[in-house]
């Protein structure tokens, strides 16, 4: 989920697709776009090539998106949403009580089921993309909304429920990045991966239990 690219200001869409045809130039130009950057990264990333990945006209993809900036912004939140649906999903029956184990699996297996999500356009999007100061707070919300709700979960159960609720999301979306995205990281599955970071994470909370009077 992280977006580690340079920081950069965009341009609203020229204009917003109200019609089903122009939402569906749209799509199909926002589609374009990110397997261009997959494919090329950022310095092969221009619109003239999105446009020909389309088969539309570049005055086309111009009616929708004044330049690559807004292109780019554009996709990375289409793939911010799509990872806050899941976690909003993944998070519907997880009503209090739960034990500490089925917390952390649910956590663990929302990230890992995010990061499956188009990992190649993840890895490009984490990479050198400057994406918009939009954007990256955007990401940093999502992030922020997850830790407050591992947070309402710790609370009565731990002593500092925000800040264990910060670790254990930060970990594990550094973590389940870092071995399902990166190239490098990939050192076992993604299954023992899982078994082995809810394993740890169970361990550390069961270690902060507050004892019952």
């Amino acid at each position: 989920m992280a977006t580690t690219g340079r920081r950069r200001r965009s341009q609203a869409l020229v204009r917003k697709p109200k019609q089903d045809r122009a939402r569906h130039t749209v799509a199909t130009l926002l589609e374009a776009a990110a397997r261009v950057l997959v494919e090329r990264g950022w310095d092969g990333f221009n619109t003239n090539a999105v446009a020909a990945r389309a088969g539309v006209s570049i005055g086309s993809l111009y009616e929708y998106f004044p330049n690559k900036q807004a292109l780019v912004d554009a996709v990375a939140n289409e793939h911010l949403a799509r990872g806050q649906a899941m976690l909003e999903q993944s998070q519907a029956d997880d009503r209090p009580p739960m034990t500490l184990e089925q917390l952390v699996h649910a956590l663990v297996q929302g990230f890992v089921k995010i990061h499956r999500d188009d990992p190649d356009l993840h890895r490009a999007l984490s990479g050198t993309v400057p994406l918009s100061s939009r954007v990256t707070a955007r990401a940093r919300q999502l992030l922020a909304a997850t830790v407050t709700r591992v947070e309402h979960h710790l609370r009565g159960v731990v002593r500092q429920p925000k800040l264990v609720g910060t670790l254990l999301v930060e970990t594990t979306d550094a973590v389940v990045h870092r071995w399902v995205i990166d190239h490098e990281g990939k050192p076992v599955s993604e299954r023992s991966l899982s078994m082995e970071l809810e394993r740890m994470l169970a361990a550390y909370l069961n270690s902060l239990v507050e004892p019952r009077l």
